[in-house]
């Protein structure tokens, strides 16, 4: 992975710039992951906070309903941010995490679509429509990693892809929406999280129907995901069938309709060490019932394997509108993400939506 680059070693000035040939060098070392628990490292280390560049005040939200369709409208554009949280959102920091300090009170909330300080140039036309042609195209060809593992490239569309951002960032800014997950010592995961249907506590590894920290109770699961979801395990077991006509019953995936999605939204430095998705109920790890995963804005490198050990894992890239689903033989793996890729979201998606610079996934599963 490269960062941006800049010719010669002197700045405007005339003077040495070390410090940008730094970052430069900087960008092209990829970081090692680290292995973690279950959810992340929950040793303590100030460098494990998230910075927070501001805060904002959010009241008298109207509650979600159940169901909730796909949020199709503007209120996810920077002009009509203010018709859902008032004069509130914060600014576009870039690299730095917008967000709540008390881990999550019914005050405090993180708007993945702030509503920018600066005025950004919209790309011309001409460039967003042939990037949704090429969308459309999916000239990437679906991958069979293992059995019960299927990614399929670019499954999601554009249009889709829009949708799912403004419905996060209305369940986001309500109550039970994203806020920093933590442990009781202080370390703070590198990433902002909601959950759907049933809350997931990374402190204590359980489900339950309200979170701990402020009781709120987690928005439903909208209805169009869980369609997504369906088509999404049908299509990947029809691409076995054909692509892989070798592959015993064992390399399908089990069909599956998720009653919880833990949303997470990964910042530039992002990242979540390797860990099992073992917390679902005993039945559920027994049928192997998937983990099905959506990949929204900027791609990111994921690892998974058999080990804790990321010597031993492989690695994929995952893009905006891929879904990589992992069941049956595969429901135990150890996976993770080693870092995001900057910068690399679709065009069109960040200038319908505003997204922060970042990516958003959500994972399905069946407790």
């Amino acid at each position: 992975m490269s960062g941006h680059s800049r010719q010669g070693n002197r700045s405007f000035s005339g003077k040495s710039d070390s410090k940008i040939k730094k970052t430069n060098a900087e960008w092209k070392t990829k970081p090692k992951i680290v292995s973690e628990g279950s959810f992340g490292s929950a040793s303590s280390s100030q460098n494990d906070s998230l910075s927070v560049s501001e805060e904002f005040m959010v009241n008298d939200l109207p509650s979600v309903v159940k169901n909730l369709k796909l949020y199709d409208n503007d209120d996810c554009n920077s002009k009509n941010c203010e018709k859902i949280v008032g004069n509130t959102c914060g600014k576009d920091d870039g690299d730095q995490d917008l967000g709540d300090k008390d881990n999550g009170s019914n005050k405090m909330r993180f708007d993945i679509c702030p509503k920018r300080a600066t005025v950004k140039l919209k790309a011309p036309l001409h460039v967003l429509n042939k990037e949704k042609r090429n969308q459309s195209k999916r000239d990437k060809p679906n991958v069979f990693l293992r059995p019960g593992m299927v990614l399929l490239k670019k499954y999601i569309s554009i249009d889709d892809q829009i949708s799912i951002v403004k419905t996060c960032r209305q369940l986001g800014v309500s109550d039970g929406g994203f806020y920093q997950p933590g442990y009781r010592g202080g370390t703070k995961l590198h990433l902002k999280m909601m959950c759907l249907g049933k809350n997931w506590d990374p402190e204590t590894k359980l489900y339950s129907e309200t979170r701990p920290i402020d009781d709120a109770k987690p928005p439903a699961i909208p209805q169009v995901f869980h369609d997504m979801v369906k088509k999404a395990i049908e299509d990947s077991n029809a691409h076995i069938r054909n692509e892989v006509p070798e592959a015993n019953a064992g390399a399908l995936v089990p069909l599956m309709d998720p009653d919880l999605c833990i949303v997470n939204f990964y910042s530039k430095s992002g990242k979540l060490g390797l860990h099992q998705d073992k917390d679902e109920s005993e039945i559920s790890l027994k049928k192997g019932l998937p983990v099905v995963s959506f990949s929204i804005g900027d791609s990111a490198e994921f690892l998974y394997g058999d080990t804790r050990n990321p010597d031993d894992a492989k690695e994929v890239i995952l893009e905006s509108g891929d879904v990589l689903i992992f069941g049956g033989k595969s429901r135990h793996i150890f996976h993770g993400v080693t870092y995001i890729l900057p910068d690399t979201a679709p065009t069109s998606l960040i200038e319908a939506t505003d997204m922060l610079p970042g990516r958003l996934n959500l994972t399905f599963r069946r407790y």
